[in-house]
């Protein structure tokens, strides 16, 4: 195999030769395990009793599945290892970071957890009140209520999850269509004047005259602005403001648009999970808020598709800011 085809993998790999010693390895293998030169035998590097049984079974042509070993490269890691026999040109061993993975799988598993407990949640109250009703039938006007709050909950949740599935789904397909900033603020922000009223904190934009326009999505954008509102609207404080406001940076070819509020901020060990799923600061007051705990994870992926930068700025009782930056042009 020349260095040309082994390049093109890309994980680390090598070629050994059916003395042990190294024929050839692409760039990602060398910078991994920098000791491993040509011509000398890979076991003065890689030494692990399941690589040497493994490379001896291909050797006698056995069918040999990839199994996990520990190696130490730059740091220790748990690689799954699988090979191949190149005929007269040596056996090519190829290394996936299992960790990875692992990692990939962990996070499957805690997002399933999550999502459960986030379901379970209102479940658990519908079917309380539904007990109740069934032995007291006049209780049913006073749990009605109730019930309707946590069903909208389970929709909203549902609602979340799937924008977030459209957005992950959409994220190779370039967001270059043609987008107004006054426009998406309008679309984000008109729709949450009746919520503005019931919380008592008012809406201020801040906005060129001139028209502003850049590539996007718009519908995505729009969302992630009313998120970041909605946010304000739901957690700041009574008779207090969300402002957005959006400008042109010229020198880096960038929109900027901020959404800040006067409320309650947020201590900085949060700032850095905000934009993970069902993450929140303060669990019970965004359960009674109606949130879903999807809503800066969604802006964070909007952002994402984008090819944007999203930052958070907060001071524990004097309020938060984000800012989104959308290039003006897709790359």
């Amino acid at each position: 195999m020349n260095s040309d085809a082994i390049e093109a993998i890309p994980v680390p790999a090598f070629v050994i030769s059916q003395d042990d010693r190294l024929v050839t390895a692409n760039t990602a293998c060398q910078s991994l395990f920098p000791r491993l030169q040509v011509g000398r035998s890979y076991l003065t590097v890689l030494r692990h009793p399941n690589l040497v049984a493994l490379v001896s079974a291909l050797r006698l042509g056995r069918s040999v599945e990839p199994i996990e070993v520990s190696i130490k490269g730059q740091s220790e890691a748990e690689y799954r290892v699988s090979g191949a026999m190149l005929g007269t040109e040596g056996i090519l061993i190829c290394l996936q970071d299992a960790n990875e993975t692992a990692m990939a799988i962990q996070m499957r598993q805690n997002f399933v957890a999550d999502l459960g407990h986030e379901l379970k949640t209102p479940l658990t109250a519908i079917s309380g009140i539904l007990e109740t009703c069934q032995g007291d039938a006049d209780a049913i006007a006073h749990f009605l209520p109730v019930m309707s709050s946590e069903v909208e909950r389970m929709k909203r949740l549902v609602a979340d999850l799937l924008t977030l599935s459209r957005i992950e789904s959409n994220a190779r397909r370039r967001a270059d269509r043609d987008v107004v900033l006054q426009d998406v603020v309008a679309s984000a922000c008109t729709p949450l004047a009746v919520l503005s009223k019931a919380t008592g904190v008012r809406i201020e934009i801040a906005l060129p005259d001139a028209q502003v326009r850049f590539q996007g999505d718009a519908d995505e954008i729009v969302r992630a602005i009313s998120n970041l509102v909605e946010n304000g609207l739901r957690y700041g404080n009574p008779k207090g403001f969300v402002r957005v406001s959006g400008r042109v940076d010229s020198g880096a070819s960038t929109v900027v648009i901020e959404v800040s509020d006067d409320g309650p901020g947020v201590e900085i060990h949060h700032i850095p999970r905000l934009t993970e799923r069902f993450y929140r600061v303060d669990t019970h007051r965004s359960r009674d808020s109606g949130g879903s705990g999807l809503g800066l994870a969604i802006v964070k992926h909007i952002v994402n598709h984008h090819r944007g930068r999203m930052s958070f700025d907060s001071v524990p009782n004097q309020g938060s800011t984000v800012t989104l930056e959308f290039p003006v042009v897709q790359v």
